[in-house]
């Protein structure tokens, strides 16, 4: 035994037992301390915080490592990361591999709860290493690291992992976790091989991410498919509450995406994200019950990014059954709009320090794009909204004005951003149940053109019944809309260009008052419209009304039942006159100014005017009894209605009175040029007097038994002069009971009668009318006023017309402007006082006001300038008196700076006291001209400086001016000092550099 122990090879076989001995003392049992050790003790100084770690197996025979139960803990006890257990394969193979080579990574149970608190601070930034003492200057700087090491893995997987955030930073705090997170790699090298790798994690809510492809690190490249499934809309939501005025309480969202990455020289994406849908997506606001938006589907398919290219597209963007609720509020907003206010974020002390925004200079807070960047290009092929249903809503009528589009389809072709390139429009809508809408064309955004086709149908008019109900007192109870038209828009000439036609039909509004019919038709169309803008143009091909009816009732006190309906809820209407008040049976009539001359109007035509079947209605109720008639079965045309001066419209339009008693118009006319134009006769035949029994029992005193009157009236009007001639036939009139009437004439009407009767007992009166349109004269009795009476009450009844027609200068009149300082008139100024005393002169009742004021920012300024002008020439004399005429002195400015400086200086111690002391930057002046044009400027500002203007000096400026403009109103001129007042007020202010005063009527 002793001589086996002796032997050589028994001595290396107990080296090797031993050195094994060792080998498996050293690796199952110290290396396992020693690791633990290194984890707990060297990371806690490390890291600051506190390492705990389970079992911890190593087998040196086979190169492998397993460590449970580890986690990171931060000094209050919160777990920060950790696993359950780490397992690792190391193979031999490195070796001939030449690379660190691992059969096995396995990682189980792994988490990480990351939490920020209150003021912004994410608890994972404990794990960032201490900071390590600075390092002497001598040292030198670190050198680049080199590639990474070769390394080989078979299998690389992450099972069962957990992913916890929470927010604690924001008003609502927000927590989340994702797990299972299960990730796999299989046969990855660091080489350009890489490996392939697949990576799935879940919520609590169903919601999947799932990621696979293949991943290499040098170079750094990846590809791929990336997949969400089920994401909640809610979700997304309630991480961005604090910032967002809405709630989303509904919605989850689908992606399927693949993708090409690379980082090399440059950062290179291709992304395909082949479907983007999201269902049942629910917008309301916080404060809401009810939800404004409504997405069942949306489905964007075929998007392409190339980050290289800056290019991306987009196939289809497509929504389904989108319901809108809209509304616009009283003052105006939107109440959508309300949803896109965002929350600013709330201040973090922790995450932007307070003086980090004065360390970081402006042009860094949004740096220019890198020069020669091509700009990203980006189109979307089609865009889809289908079966929509939109609710408006203007809440700022009363009741509300409503309108339901549903269904709405809207199709977009070619969007990008390349905004001018045209987009492809098509809509179509449904709406209030009845009516159509739709549209089509192509629109481009810049420069805007649109060329576009509108077609309404049966669109419902009471909708727009609130704003009729603002603005008049009548009810629109039905009507329908219809019509056609193409639309173009852009920069050529004419700028807008619309052709098309129009149609009502069914049209039918209710006097509120009399809750009576007021104006109905059957069918209103208007075809053959041919309107443009810039030039300006509108051309009709025909109007054909069927069936159009009209009621004009005069109501009990004498007003119009039409001023009063168009006048609106609530407005005054002033009746007009008594009859016996009025003067307009004399046979000459006040004179009226003509209007003032009218702005061009726009180049208008109709073609045709086509009347059928009309009926007009009238009823006089401030008589007793009360009187009615009416024009029915009115048939007619006008052809050839034009705005130019020299055309003719042909009129011929007839129906009858009462169903017995024909009426025509017939002749021509030009009612839409500047100049009107008229030669029509009007007949009326076989009416029966009993009818206007209220009248002449009003005004006549007694009743008609019998009688029967025809007229025949020719109007001719041109340059504005009226030249009417009136045949009135009155046959077989007889007079019955005589009337209580307050209002008859005091006339021996039978008498008269029987004096005007032939033998046949027909009455003729050929009543002539003559005059301008702005100066009617009439030489008529009672009956010729009674006609014109309307014509009178607008005379005297509109005294804003006569003044339009007296100031005449427009909105400036009142206004007088002064230079800064100054009392004097100019030219302007002068030219409306004189406007001003024509209106004064020809209105006696009229007192004006003017006032006593100034703008000290302008005038006392100016006045200091003015006062220091008249010193220096005051100087400039005195100087010249002594040394030679005044005549050879020159202006101040012409000086040169050495004798500014004297003169200058001369001042300053006669105002001021005493030599000047030039301060040092005037004094270090080096050169001589320089030197003495410095201390002119010196001497000028401290002058002026001692100048004192004071508020007694400003109203007595004031004062100058309002007498400049009371002597232009009385000096030689009509109008009596008592009308004129100077008033101290403050109307005057600072326009365009001048004092500008405002003087007042009363």
């Amino acid at each position: 035994m002793l001589q086996i122990t002796k032997t050589k090879a028994f001595r290396i076989s107990a080296v090797v037992a031993l050195l094994a001995a060792l080998y498996a003392l050293g690796g199952f049992v110290l290396a396992p301390r020693m690791l633990r050790s290194a984890l707990v003790e060297d990371l806690s100084k490390t890291l600051g915080v506190t390492p705990a770690v389970g079992e911890i197996h190593l087998n040196p025979f086979l190169f492998r490592l397993e460590i449970r139960d580890f986690s990171l803990a931060a000094p209050g006890g919160q777990k920060l990361l950790g696993f359950g257990r780490l397992f690792v394969d190391f193979e031999l193979s490195s070796i001939w591999h030449r690379a660190y080579s691992f059969a096995d990574i396995d990682i189980d149970s792994p988490f990480v709860n990351a939490v920020v608190t209150h003021d912004g601070t994410l608890n994972l930034s404990q794990l960032t290493p201490k900071t390590p003492p600075a390092k002497p200057p001598s040292e030198k700087p670190p050198e680049k690291t080199g590639p990474l090491p070769a390394i080989r893995i078979g299998s690389f997987n992450v099972s069962k992992g957990l992913v916890a955030y929470e927010d604690h930073s924001r008003p609502s705090e927000f927590a989340a976790r994702l797990e299972p997170i299960n990730f796999a790699l299989a046969n990855f090298t660091t080489g350009a091989e890489g490996g392939r790798f697949t990576f799935t994690a879940s919520s609590k809510l169903g919601e999947r991410v799932e990621w696979h492809g293949h991943l290499s690190v040098q170079p750094i490249e990846s590809d791929g498919e990336f997949q969400i499934d089920g994401l909640h809309a809610h979700t997304v939501w309630e991480y961005l509450e604090d910032r967002l005025n809405f709630l989303v309480n509904s919605g989850t969202i689908d992606l399927n995406a693949t993708y090409k990455f690379s980082l090399r020289d440059t950062l290179d994406l291709q992304a395909t994200v082949s479907r983007i849908a999201v269902n049942d997506l629910a917008v309301k606001p916080k404060d809401a019950d009810d939800d404004w938006i409504t997405v069942p589907t949306l489905l964007v398919s075929g998007t392409t990014v190339d980050l290289s290219k800056r290019q991306a597209h987009v196939d289809s963007l497509s929504l389904t059954g989108v319901k809108l609720v809209t509304w616009l509020e009283p003052d105006g907003s939107f109440n959508l709009l309300k949803l896109a206010q965002f929350r600013p974020p709330p201040p973090s002390a922790a995450a932007v320090p307070p003086t980090s925004t004065a360390a970081v200079p402006p042009a860094a807070a949004a740096a220019p794009p890198v020069s020669g960047t091509p700009s990203w290009k980006f189109d979307l092929r089609d865009l889809t909204l289908q079966e929509a249903t939109v609710s408006v809503e203007d809440r700022g009528t009363s009741p509300a004005a409503k309108v339901l589009l549903a269904p709405l389809s809207v199709k977009v072709d070619g969007v990008s951003l390349d905004l001018a390139k045209p987009v492809t429009v098509a809509l179509d809508a449904r709406i209030d149940h009845t009516g159509s809408l739709s549209a089509s064309g192509d629109v481009t955004p810049q420069p805007l053109s649109a060329n576009v086709s509108l077609k309404l149908d049966g669109i419902g008019l009471d909708a727009v019944q609130p704003y009729i109900a603002q603005h008049t007192s009548m009810t629109l109870m039905s009507g329908r809309l219809s019509g056609d038209a193409k639309v173009r828009y852009g920069a050529t000439k004419p700028a807008l260009e619309v052709a098309g036609n129009v149609s009502v039909a069914g049209l039918h509004t209710v006097d509120n008052a009399l809750h009576d019919d007021f104006i109905n038709w059957d069918r209103l169309d208007i075809s053959g419209i041919i309107f443009q803008h810039d030039p300006d143009r509108l051309d009709i091909q025909q109007v054909m009304a069927r069936k159009l009816y009209a009621r004009v009732i005069v109501e009990p006190d004498s007003s119009l039942n039409v001023k009063r309906v168009l006048a609106g809820p609530g407005a005054t209407v002033v009746a007009p006159s008594p009859a016996g008040s009025n003067t307009a049976a004399s046979s000459k009539v006040s004179a009226i100014p003509p209007p003032a001359a009218a702005s061009p109007s726009m180049p208008t035509a109709i073609r045709k005017i086509v009347l059928h079947d009309g009926q007009a209605n009238f009823a006089d109720l401030s008589v007793q009894p009360n009187f009615a008639t009416g024009i029915q079965s009115i048939e007619g045309t006008v052809l050839g209605l034009s705005s130019k001066p020299n055309s003719r419209a042909k009129v011929d339009i007839h129906g009858a009175v009462d169903a017995f008693s024909p009426v025509d118009i017939s002749g021509e006319v030009n009612v839409l040029s500047a100049a009107p134009y008229a030669d029509l006769s009007l007949n009326f035949r076989n009416m029966e007097l009993s009818v206007f029994n209220p009248y002449s029992g009003k005004f006549a005193g007694y009743n008609i038994t019998k009688g029967k009157l025809t007229t025949e009236l020719h109007y001719e009007v041109e340059g504005r002069k009226l030249d009417a001639q009136h045949h009135i036939t009155v046959d077989q009139l007889e007079f019955g009971d005589k009337t209580a009437s307050k209002d008859a004439v005091s006339l021996p009407i039978k008498l008269a009668v029987a004096l005007l009767k032939d033998r046949n007992g027909v009455i003729n009166l050929d009543v002539p009318v003559s005059g301008t349109l702005d100066d009617p004269t009439f030489r008529l009795g009672p009956i010729i006023w009674k006609v014109f009476v309307n014509i009178l009450e607008k005379a005297v009844t509109a005294p804003f017309a006569l003044l339009g027609a007296l100031f005449g200068g427009g909105p400036d009149l009142q206004f007088v402007d002064f230079r800064p300082g100054a009392a004097d008139l100019d030219t302007a100024a002068a030219e409306k006082i004189r406007t001003m005393v024509k209106a004064l002169n020809e209105r006696p009742q009229l007192k004006i006001e003017v006032p006593i004021a100034w703008v000290s920012d302008l005038d006392r300024p100016a006045s200091v300038e003015a006062r220091l002008l008249i010193q220096v020439r005051e100087a400039q004399s005195a100087k010249a008196g002594r040394n030679k005429s005044p005549a050879d002195a020159r202006d101040f400015e012409q000086l040169d700076s050495s004798a500014k400086v004297e003169l200058l200086t001369q001042l300053y111690a006669k105002d001021v006291g005493g030599e000047p002391n030039f301060p040092p930057e005037v004094t270090n002046v080096k050169t001589k001209p320089e030197l003495a044009a410095a201390k002119a400027d010196f001497l000028e500002q401290a002058l002026r400086e001692h100048i004192a203007v004071t508020d007694g000096d400003l109203t007595a400026l004031g004062q100058r001016r309002a007498v400049a403009v009371q002597q232009a109103l009385l000096t030689e001129t009509q109008v009596d000092p008592a009308r004129v007042f100077l008033v101290v007020n403050d109307k005057a202010k600072n326009q365009d550099g001048k004092v500008r005063l405002e003087l007042s009527l009363k």
